[in-house]
């Protein structure tokens, strides 16, 4: 077993230096050796998107979540991988999923604000910043996007409070750098890192190996630097490509 996880963190090594190919032929090695853990099959899905072969990473999302259903953030994942697809109906079903599986969840409802407005629906971003505001009111970059997505309907005046509110909560990012500059261009949501919980004390039981990727998968997909760097290509190499 030793062996073969070599190849998952070898696999992981070249994604991270963008050599995407030669990733996603290790982590199909691992695959077919081991094809119950959803850790690689979300790994190889999120590197065959960087490729933008979307239908292998649907597939592979597809494949993730059969083995993990219960996990929002596979849901929220495919769904993004449906709408670059041109598949909207899909893509909002998985993050209408995601919202319903953790409806407390500020990041949920931003992630699906940010599709609603590149899917020009406005009230439907609206309506989701304002849930995830509602949830995090100190949350700078929902509170710059919902001023973006204000301006665009017209509401310039509650646009302008929101772009103060997000000046004041994170200054470095949101200031206002020049006199003419009064938005900030649109910023993917990132979610806020997760305290640490306090110890459950059980009676000690032998875990077992799926519960083991279980848990592994979720601090995998959960980091906030996972998800921060998988939204930032989103926001920075695919929306921008695609404009």
């Amino acid at each position: 077993m030793e062996d073969i996880n070599i190849l998952l963190t070898t696999a992981s090594n070249y994604c991270q230096k963008g050599e995407y190919k030669q990733g996603i032929h290790l982590y199909s090695q691992y695959i077919t050796q081991n094809n119950q853990n959803p850790i690689a099959f979300y790994q190889r899905g999120k590197a065959y998107f960087k490729i933008k072969d979307y239908q292998a990473a649907q597939s592979d999302l597809s494949k993730a979540i059969k083995l993990k259903p219960d996990s929002a953030e596979l849901f929220a994942e495919r769904g993004l991988i449906y709408y670059m697809a041109k598949q909207q109906d899909a893509a909002i079903t998985d993050f209408n999923t995601a919202v319903e599986m953790e409806p407390e969840n500020p990041f949920r409802y931003a992630s699906r604000a940010f599709i609603k407005d590149h899917m020009n629906d406005l009230a439907g971003a609206k309506d989701d910043y304002q849930k995830a505001l509602e949830l995090d009111p100190e949350d700078a970059i929902s509170h710059n996007n919902l001023g973006l997505v204000l301006g665009k309907m017209g509401n310039h005046k509650r646009a302008e409070e929101h772009y103060k509110d997000a000046e004041k909560l994170d200054p470095k990012n949101f200031g206002m750098k020049t006199n003419n500059a009064k938005e900030t261009p649109e910023v993917a949501p990132q979610p806020k890192p997760e305290p640490t919980p306090l110890p459950n004390i059980k009676k000690e039981e032998k875990v077992s190996g799926t519960a083991n990727f279980g848990n592994t998968l979720k601090a995998l997909i959960s980091s906030s630097e996972e998800r921060k760097e998988f939204w930032s290509f989103v926001k920075n190499k695919v929306f921008k490509a695609i404009k």
